[in-house]
């Protein structure tokens, strides 16, 4: 793997990680409110992007061996 290759998945980790974040956030706030999120809205978004984490950190763990 290059460096370009490694730095675009870092990137795309990043954005990732900005909206689990996003989507926690708003799930905690539609608890109080029962807005968006609270019925489990995000739940295959984040699944779709947990899975998508654990395959870019699988090619990255795979580059240091």
């Amino acid at each position: 793997m290059n460096q370009e290759r490694e730095a675009k998945l870092e990137r795309r980790l990043e954005v990732i990680h900005k909206r689990v974040q996003w989507m926690a956030d708003a799930e905690a706030r539609a608890a109080w409110v029962r807005g968006l999120g609270a019925r489990g809205e995000f739940l295959p978004e984040k699944e779709r992007l947990l899975d998508e984490t654990d395959r870019i950190l699988d090619e990255l763990e795979a580059k240091q061996r």
